[in-house]
């Protein structure tokens, strides 16, 4: 306790002095951190509604392609998917602009860029689903080029119940290319068993099946 009103002023005197600037230091660095803290999350925030609309051009695009494009729609698509890719390269927006470049360039015939537009994807890992995708689309490109040891290896491995008759579908398409035909009808078989009733994929796998059906 302290015996006078001078020794109390005078013991906050020389805490002040032995402790003041430090504590003056702490809160400047807080109030700066704070600032800093916001204007973070504010460009965060605006990066991501600038993402959100070049995404939305490039899927209003995408959604154009119907067999070879015009020299306009590749622009329309390719030009918003480059910028998602070099300007949000770690955003989900950058593995869907690799898609839909992949896409592109198949429907142009060139399937050495699709190629690497899918494995651009798959060794980013953005998220389970795009990788997923990314492996199924490549595996079938693969096929188109006749690369079928290399597009079975893009299927090796587990995939979610989601990817599975597609997994399968493309599995057959390998297989069959490679002449391996009773491996190629079990897994047209399995793709079957797997595509939910009503799928349009399954009208199709069903025809492939046809195709290579034993001779009776």
């Amino acid at each position: 306790m302290y015996s006078s009103e001078e020794e109390q002023v005078a013991a906050l005197k020389n805490w002040w002095e032995n402790n003041g600037k430090t504590l003056l230091v702490s809160l400047l660095i807080a109030i700066a951190v704070l600032v800093g803290w916001r204007q973070w999350s504010a460009s965060r925030l605006a990066n991501a509604a600038e993402a959100s609309m070049v995404y939305e051009r490039m899927m209003t695009a995408i959604a154009n392609l119907q067999g070879v494009p015009d020299e306009q729609l590749a622009a329309d698509i390719r030009q918003p998917a480059e910028i998602l890719r070099d300007e949000y390269p770690r955003t989900v927006y950058a593995g869907q602009a690799g898609l839909a470049l992949a896409r592109l360039a198949v429907a142009q015939g060139d399937y050495d860029q699709a190629k690497a537009a899918l494995n651009d994807v798959i060794r980013a890992r953005h998220t389970d689903a795009l990788e997923y995708t990314a492996r199924v689309r490549l595996a079938r490109v693969l096929v188109q080029t006749g690369e079928t040891d290399a597009a079975l290896a893009q299927l090796d491995g587990n995939f979610p119940s989601a990817w599975a008759g597609e997994v399968a579908e493309v599995r057959g398409d390998a297989l069959r290319l490679g002449g391996r035909l009773a491996e190629a009808r079990n897994a047209y078989d399995s793709a079957l068993e797997q595509l939910q009733a009503g799928d349009s994929a399954r009208e199709r796998v069903r025809m492939k099946l046809e195709d290579i059906a034993p001779a009776s």
